[in-house]
């Protein structure tokens, strides 16, 4: 999986000479909680929506009026962005985008290519694409079943008598239990008669960890 294949592409951008009340009401306007800071072309840096919210938190606080005044007039982008943030490459992979964003903190990473900003990679992103590993948005049905411990059980075994079941499969993956290391094959199918294809499936001796009913 490779970043440009994943990311969101033209990223919401404003300047660095926005006051701090227009970049709020940008904000507002875009329902992000992050924005790309690029000056003619040329990106410059990254902008959270909560900095700006403390900012005027701040303002509100002091109860004076000439603190209200230079947070609405004079306190602009280029003074509360972050320079030189966390970024990724648009040839990076999603594992590595992953990687830098845990090791960094990081929930919303700007794309480059070469010295340009070409998009973004948020868990927004991230919802999405597991989104489409679970097949969420096609309403499809999911089997897990164990393929550790048994040498006989392997993927292709498992396929192979998925197959003969006559079971349309649309989607399959493994993940570990985090706690038990054990693995689990999941697939996502079609099934006018879910309840026929797990006994089917039990019927053939598997370990079968669970299976999620999508109701039409």
């Amino acid at each position: 999986m490779i970043v440009k294949n994943w990311m969101s592409k033209n990223p919401d951008t404003m300047s660095s000479d926005l006051s701090a009340r227009e970049a709020m009401t940008l904000f507002e306007e875009k329902h992000v909680p992050f924005m790309s800071v690029v000056d003619k072309g040329k990106f410059r840096g990254l902008i959270a929506r909560r900095d700006l919210r403390e900012a005027a938190a701040w303002a509100i606080s002091t109860q004076d009026i000439y603190e209200m005044e230079y947070f609405n007039e004079q306190l602009k982008v280029k003074d509360i962005m972050v320079r030189k943030p966390v970024t990724i490459s648009v040839e990076d992979s999603v594992e590595t985008a992953i990687e830098k964003g845990k090791r960094f903190g990081r929930s919303f990473l700007p794309v480059m290519d070469g010295d340009t900003l070409v998009g973004s990679l948020a868990n927004r992103d991230f919802t999405h694409a597991l989104g489409q590993l679970l097949g969420t948005y096609e309403g499809l049905h999911s089997a897990s079943i164990e393929i550790n411990g048994d040498t006989k059980v392997t993927i292709k075994k498992v396929l192979e008598d998925i197959f003969e079941m006559g079971l349309e499969i649309k989607g399959l993956f493994t993940l570990k239990n985090p706690d038990t290391g054990v693995k689990r094959l999941i697939i996502r199918f079609e099934a006018k008669c879910l309840k026929r294809i797990v006994s089917l499936i039990e019927d053939k001796g598997y370990n079968l960890i669970e299976v999620v009913k999508h109701d039409q």
